[in-house]
């Protein structure tokens, strides 16, 4: 793996009031620490840093030059980039000291190499299950990326850490832990029509449902509107049975 060069330089104060004053001048807060080794505060220019990382693997070894501290350039890696969890902005950065005759633990992704068997033969689909592993090395045998050649996968099998081969490396990651497989297009092609299917359903159970309700809407309408025409008819009723009774009276009192 190549190394990179970076100059940077010592910051005085810490908190977030400094901090937040570097980052409104183009500068990232930072810090250097590793084993035997004192942490050292630094800041470092966002653009500079920008250009030197960019598309290059964040395990790349890095020449940390700190001006003013004299002697050979530190060999870091960098640990970690915290960013702001709302606006993405990078705000703190992690340099680790390595040293170039002690083993570092590091994360490398995997790179997937060939058209597999299942793929051009019964149209079967690539499933990347894991895209990197962890691997123990000396600093200087830290590789880029682990390649894995999928071409001889056929429909239903699949390629596991243990498949792996790499020189000067020991791989952390437990050897049964699956990479890639290759599945049949069907197994799709039936979860996406379930899916479907489970759509339609809910859909019709919802017309059905609008349905019930507007039916008993109507039958109570019904029942309403039938009340009141026998409530209609009773008065009716009686308004002539009253009528009939005083006309009744009336007759008999002339006689």
């Amino acid at each position: 793996m190549k190394e990179l060069n970076l100059t940077v330089q010592k910051r005085e104060g810490t908190g977030k009031g400094p901090n937040r004053r570097l980052r409104q001048g183009g500068d990232v807060p930072a810090i250097v620490y590793g084993p035997e080794t004192e942490p050292v505060a630094i800041k470092v220019n966002y653009r500079t840093l920008y250009r030197l990382m960019h598309g290059v693997p964040l395990n790349t070894l890095i020449n940390l030059d700190i001006e003013g501290e004299g002697g050979p350039a530190r060999k870091v890696i960098i640990r970690e980039l915290q960013k702001d969890p709302v606006s993405g902005e990078l705000v703190h950065i992690d340099f680790h000291n390595v040293a170039m005759d002690k083993p570092i633990t590091v994360t490398v992704p995997v790179n997937l190499v060939g058209i597999p068997l299942g793929v051009k033969t019964f149209g079967g689909i690539v499933e990347h299950i894991q895209r990197d592993v962890t691997i123990s090395c000396l600093p200087a045998h830290i590789p880029e990326e682990l390649t894995l050649d999928i071409s001889e996968l056929n429909v239903g099998e699949s390629m596991h850490v243990s498949d792996l081969k790499v020189e000067n490396v020991t791989i952390v990651d437990e050897g049964t832990r699956t990479l890639v497989t290759v599945v049949a297009p069907t197994v799709v092609k039936s979860a996406a029509e379930e899916a479907a299917a489970t759509a339609e359903g809910e859909a019709a159970e919802g017309e059905a449902a609008e349905g019930e309700a507007a039916e008993g809407e109507a039958a109570a309408e019904g029942e309403a509107a039938e009340g009141k025409d026998k409530k209609e008819k009773g008065e009716g009723k009686d308004k002539k049975e009253k009528k009939e009774g005083g006309e009744e009276k009336g007759k008999k009192k002339k006689e």
